[in-house]
């Protein structure tokens, strides 16, 4: 049931259609068209073309790359998702993440920097477009006045 009448706000879950269960350690890197769901362990990068959800019993040590991703399990690597990124209370990212929009529920945990909404460098530079931080100010630095640089 929704709070005050609004929607759920859970991401819509692809389809799964590859799981790595929770007795299984993996070494090495996956990559797939459909959705992933991961219990067990994988020590390597994921990436997919749908989803990603870490369950509860789940780490990835290694970055993840996915249109929505959900965590309720760990993850020690950077998250980058064009949809949706959902930490559950239970969930831990240790990296960086870029995502279109991002919840933490109450417990989630995040350690790391994150960058939302917009295309990454990598991506402006693909298409020839620059980011406006990386471009110098050419006015000067404003004075401070006396009484504020006596407080240095």
């Amino acid at each position: 049931m929704s709070w005050r009448g609004q929607k759920d706000t859970n991401p819509t879950v692809d389809k799964i259609e590859n799981v790595i269960g929770r007795s299984c350690t993996v070494h090495g890197d996956f990559a797939a068209d459909g959705a992933f769901r991961v219990d067990g362990t994988i020590e390597g990068s994921v990436e997919s073309k749908a989803s990603v959800v870490v369950g509860e019993s789940g780490a990835v040590k290694g970055n993840i790359r996915a249109v929505d991703v959900l965590v309720a399990g760990k993850i020690h690597g950077n998250v980058a998702c064009t949809g949706h990124l959902d930490i559950m209370s239970t969930g831990i990212i240790e990296g960086d993440i870029d995502a279109k929009s991002l919840r933490v529920e109450t417990g989630g945990v995040f350690a790391g920097t994150s960058r939302m909404g917009g295309k990454s460098p990598e991506q402006k530079a693909q298409k020839g477009q620059k980011d406006p931080k990386d471009q110098k100010d050419k006015g000067a630095a404003p004075e401070l006045s006396p009484q504020f640089s006596a407080a240095r």
